[in-house]
């Protein structure tokens, strides 16, 4: 399935986007049921939605699909970044890819936006990367799980951009935190793709993950280039923190581009799974 959700007069509708481009409300494939995309997960009802599904949608139901498409939730508990998972990116900022455990950083939610939203460069501080990356979202509570059971926890995955201040994280490594929570430092959506459809295209290890600036890919590889897979992830950040339904861990990037205002940036999962585009200004 592709979950999606659009702004239908003022309001937020989450919508399963269908095979034929219809957008059914999932709100009347779940009469009762959660309205938003967050709710539906938290309440474990993504097998219930598929069951609806199953048995037809009425037109009734849909949205227009021409709606404007908005971020998929922008209230996760956390959303977990991962840094120099793609050796070649390390390469990029000088440093060594870490060999005995992840490195990680938090992002608050007030750095997200939505599709075609503009990503804004804040003035006076330098260079400022984008980077494509694979986004795990969590389906179900998850705390101190093994690398082989961790997948069995996430609903789905969803292409993200995340933005990083460069030339203030080289005054100090210890800057992460900093570096990555300006507003509108976090993109992602348009759609959460649940795994069963992600993997129904091939092995998430051969997924390509793409960073494309101004129409040319930048850098790309696929998610067997990562020095920590996406179970392993999981499952290391996992024995610290428990994750949430709808938490978000972003897995790296295999290339960071530098942007400016007028720049077009685009992440893109597969050949055509999934793709995320935003202006910068």
């Amino acid at each position: 399935m592709r979950l999606r959700t659009v702004k239908l007069g003022d309001e937020p509708i989450a919508c399963v986007a269908l095979a034929d481009g219809r957008l059914a409300r999932i709100d009347r494939l779940l009469p009762g049921g959660p309205s938003d995309l967050l709710s539906l997960m938290a309440a474990e009802q993504l097998d219930a939605l598929a069951v609806a599904m199953a048995t037809g949608v009425d037109d009734d139901g849909c949205v227009d699909p021409g709606v404007p498409v908005l971020a998929p939730w922008t209230r996760p508990r956390k959303i977990l970044g991962i840094g120099l998972n793609y050796g070649a990116h390390a390469g990029d900022l000088g440093e060594q890819t870490p060999r005995t455990s992840p490195a990680s950083f938090i992002k608050g939610d007030h750095t997200i936006v939505g599709p075609g939203e503009p990503i804004v460069v804040p003035r006076g501080i330098g260079k400022v990367t984008a980077e494509a990356e694979l986004g795990l979202v969590i389906g179900r509570t998850c705390y101190q799980v093994g690398v082989d059971e961790a997948m069995s926890f996430v609903a789905g995955v969803v292409p993200i951009l995340d933005q990083t201040a460069e030339t203030v994280l080289m005054e100090n490594p210890r800057y992460l935190t900093r570096v990555k929570n300006y507003p509108t430092f976090f993109s992602f959506g348009p759609d959460l793709i649940t795994l069963d459809e992600v993997l129904a295209h091939g092995p998430l290890a051969d997924l390509r993950v793409a960073t494309v600036h101004n129409g040319a890919v930048h850098r790309k590889d696929t998610v067997s280039g990562m020095t920590f897979s996406p179970a392993e992830l999981l499952s290391f950040h996992s024995q610290v923190m428990p994750f949430y339904p709808g938490d978000i861990l972003s897995t790296g990037t295999p290339g960071a581009v530098a942007i400016e205002p007028g720049d077009v940036v685009r992440c893109e999962l597969g050949d055509e799974l999934a793709s995320l585009t935003n202006p910068v200004r």
